[in-house]
């Protein structure tokens, strides 16, 4: 995700951060320390930026109260689950050194996806959906960049993308579906569209081109949501055939597949230190959500399915991974 560019990372941190660069040497109790830092003024709170060897690492505690989250129950679970992209680095301010835990950005994206906002307290909810839609495309901005446009005052669209009208178009058939679920459904319905419209094009919604507006409207309005009501009428005609689910099961198949050679490109991307190398770490690590996502939609629609039928071929080791929820063999088996 993040391209290795050590002269916009250097102009971020001389146009964004005015705190002073240590270059001591790494004491006992740390890791690392930092050789770069960024300060990013984020909806009326400073998050930070750190450069590792010109790999970018995000300090926690800022991020998680700026969400008004506990950071000690965040502290515990990035332990527990995200341990190999954290590290304990210092960070000088004007009050001295700080150790920090941080996260390397690579994990930063799969960390905010892993939060579901119908679990934390209503006052929060809000301020901890704005996070998961926009912190980590600002964040992105800033270390290469070192600058981002503030959404709130944009006026013009990016040549070629969405207009801001069709910006706002997509935001309100997205709100609107979500609140149209039971209040307890609405967070994670929201949370739902927005990743599904982020993995399919790649992208924020915001730099989406113009011609596939259309198609990002078409998405956001069909992604299966938890909680909507169909009717019975409705449900019988829009069952599946064998046909049909063989399809969706194949494109799924493919996407698992390609998810298992990404992982394999990413080692040897990282080491001539490849500028897609990040990018390739996100195809074939943090979107395996979406991918176990669209598995569970598809075991939902497909329990009666009989792909024996004799209307279309079938692919019935796709469908045994689909069951299984099996990632493919090594790609030097296909």
């Amino acid at each position: 995700m993040v391209a290795k560019n050590s002269e916009a990372s250097m102009a971020a941190t001389i146009e964004a951060s005015k705190l002073p660069v240590n270059h001591e040497k790494t004491d006992m109790t740390s890791l690392a320390i930092a050789d770069r830092t960024i300060n990013v003024p984020f909806h009326g709170t400073n998050l930070f930026l750190v450069g590792i060897n010109n790999e970018p690492y995000v300090p926690m505690k800022p991020v998680v109260e700026g969400m008004g989250m506990v950071w000690a129950a965040q502290f515990v679970k990035l332990k527990q689950r995200f341990v190999k992209g954290i590290s304990e680095i210092e960070i000088p301010s004007a009050g001295g050194k700080q150790l920090m835990t941080c996260l390397a950005f690579r994990k930063f994206a799969a960390w905010l996806s892993s939060i579901q906002p119908n679990k934390v307290r209503p006052e929060i909810r809000d301020k901890v959906i704005q996070y998961q839609e926009e912190c980590d495309d600002v964040l992105y901005e800033y270390w290469t960049k070192g600058h981002v446009i503030n959404p709130r005052k944009a006026k013009k669209a990016l040549p070629g993308k969405i207009t801001t009208e069709q910006q706002e178009a997509i935001k309100q058939l997205v709100m609107s579906r979500g609140q149209s679920l039971p209040k307890e459904k609405q967070a994670k319905a929201m949370i739902t569209m927005w990743s599904s419209l982020k993995s399919h094009f790649g992208c924020s919604y915001k730099e989406i081109s113009e011609e596939q507006f259309t198609e990002a409207l078409s998405l956001a309005a069909r992604v299966p949501l938890e909680g909507e009501l169909i009717g019975k009428q409705e449900k019988s005609t829009n069952e599946l055939s064998a046909k049909e689910a063989n399809s969706l099961v194949w494109l799924w198949d493919y996407a698992n597949r390609s998810q298992a050679l990404f992982r394999e490109l990413y080692p040897a991307l990282k080491q001539i230190q490849s500028n897609y190398s990040g990018r390739c770490y996100d195809y074939g690590h943090e979107f395996s959500y979406v991918i176990g996502m669209a598995r569970d939609v598809l075991i939902n629609h497909t329990r009666d399915v009989d792909i024996n039928e004799p209307d279309g071929p079938t692919n019935l080791s796709a469908w045994v991974r689909l069951k299984n929820k099996e990632l493919p063999p090594s790609l030097h088996r296909y």
